[in-house]
């Protein structure tokens, strides 16, 4: 609990970097998932990965362009609800 909106966006990078993105390809904190080729099967691997990593579960309805269009968006979100609990 208390991480920066930073130092989660810096693990979701990492985890993307690693894990979604192919050979070659990075992206960046700013980057539109979307626009990177980051599909809905590859969006449910980074919504395991936030619940792995930070303890809670996106519903659904969160799933939107505000909180899940970019890496610094869904970080932002990922503040909202830690510092709501």
């Amino acid at each position: 609990m208390g991480e920066s909106l930073e130092t989660i966006a810096t693990a979701l990078v990492g985890f993307l970097n690693a894990e979604i993105m192919a050979p070659g390809y990075t992206i960046g904190p700013a980057d539109r998932l979307e626009q990177a080729g980051v599909d809905s099967m590859a969006l449910l691997k980074v919504l395991l990965f936030v619940e792995r990593e930070f303890g809670f579960w996106i519903p659904d309805e969160d799933l939107v362009p505000d909180n899940v269009a970019t890496v610094t968006a869904l970080a932002g979100y990922v503040v909202r609800r830690r510092s709501a609990e």
